[in-house]
């Protein structure tokens, strides 16, 4: 989030429309609430503190107490553009890696990233697009 500021106002702006819309169309409080809570918990990553830690044996992310974990055998892919890293369980592109992968944001260390992954990941991508 305070890497780029300027899609804080895109994401306000969308909640806001968003509870609008809901207010209009249902005309309860509640149905708003439900609707926004639903979409802050969607995209918890980008206003949460998240710690992202790649060793020897693979890449853990930590967020909110929730531990996800995931060895570099279990990763055949990693696809690169230029926020982050998707690491993926897949060889090949397919539409359930952005459930089942691990997609990494760079913060300043793009470089340092795609090294350590090329080095660990199978097939030795990281392709920089």
């Amino acid at each position: 989030m305070k890497e780029e500021p300027g899609r804080n106002w895109i994401i306000l702006i969308f909640l806001l429309l968003t509870g609008a819309a809901l207010w209009l169309g249902t005309g309860s409080w509640g149905w708003v609430a439900l609707g926004l809570s639903m979409m802050l918990a969607m995209i918890r990553q980008w206003f949460l503190p998240t710690r992202i830690r790649l060793d020897a044996d693979g890449v853990t992310v930590r967020l909110l107490g929730m531990v996800r974990r995931r060895k570099w055998t279990q990763i055949k892919r990693a696809s690169a553009d230029r926020r982050g890293v998707l690491l993926s369980p897949f060889a090949y592109a397919t539409r359930l890696e952005l459930f089942r992968g691990i997609y990494l944001r760079f913060s300043g260390n793009r470089a340092e990233v795609l090294n350590f992954i090329r080095r660990h990941v199978s097939d030795g991508s990281a392709e920089k697009k």
